[in-house]
């Protein structure tokens, strides 16, 4: 590899690192040093307005979002109003997305419009034939779909719950959309150079359960953290043999889908 080349790798898979780093101090203090600060019941801080807006405005919106694209175009080009404009509405949106419910769906539509005008296929925007594209929709759902009929024993569908359930998951809540983005379109595509697909799959699931760990909502809810990190490398691995963020965006709304038909 050419030393400037190799240059660069390194640049991008330090910052990769370096940001989910900042992500997950940040977690930490929004999810617990926060309320212990305040004297605040973890509880009722976790389920609080305040949360609600102030964890995805900072986490969804700025460091999964703004700053991937930053360190992507660049900041002569995020600071173009045809960039900034739409990129400032598509934070808004999700730093309410929990108040007014739906309106996360402005993000999807800003990324869509960035991609289009300022293209945004080293963050995973990007097709190399639908067949496999397809495959890798399907398959996450077909997993999950097996999984809990194995944990349910019985099958009752409701596909109209089912419906709903998928579409919400899809366009009203950005730990679909964003979150992927960030795992996938930057973490995972900056990390695999250096790390190789056998061995990203498994820091990207160790990254991910750890996060999942540091909310206490999961705890109370009593969250599989097991499966969680199983889940996590095998979709990872199927990121990083597509390189389609938009696939595993897809495919994460068919899981939810015929989770809900269970």
């Amino acid at each position: 590899m050419p030393a400037q080349l190799k240059s660069a790798t390194d640049v991008r898979f330090r910052q990769a690192l370096i940001l989910w780093g900042t992500f997950f101090a940040l977690n930490v203090v929004l999810n617990g040093t926060i309320p212990f600060i305040l004297g605040a019941d973890l509880h009722a801080w976790t389920a609080s307005t305040a949360r609600a807006i102030l964890f995805p405005l900072l986490i969804y919106g700025v460091l999964f979002l703004v700053v991937p694209l930053m360190l992507t175009k660049g900041l002569a080009t995020v600071r173009e109003p045809a960039f900034l404009i739409p990129l400032i509405l598509a934070v808004t949106a999700i730093s309410l997305w929990f108040v007014f419910r739906g309106v996360a769906t402005v993000a999807i539509l800003v990324l869509a419009h960035l991609h289009w005008r300022f293209d945004l296929s080293e963050i995973g925007f990007r097709s190399h034939g639908w067949r496999g594209d397809l495959i890798a929709v399907i398959l996450p759902g077909l997993l999950a779909a097996v999984v809990g009929l194995l944990q349910a024993g019985t099958w009752s569908p409701e596909p109209g719950r089912a419906l709903l359930s998928a579409l919400d998951r899809l366009f009203a809540n950005p730990a679909s959309s964003v979150e992927n983005l960030f795992y996938f379109g930057f973490i995972a595509e900056r990390l695999a150079p250096k790390t190789g697909r056998w061995l990203t799959p498994i820091l990207i699931a160790l990254m991910y359960t750890a996060h999942e760990m540091s909310n206490p909502e999961y705890w109370y809810k009593g969250m599989s953290f097991g499966f969680v990190f199983v889940g996590v490398a095998l979709i990872t691995a199927l990121y990083l043999w597509r390189r389609n963020v938009v696939a595993i965006w897809l495919g994460d709304g068919l899981r939810w889908f015929l989770s809900g038909l269970i």
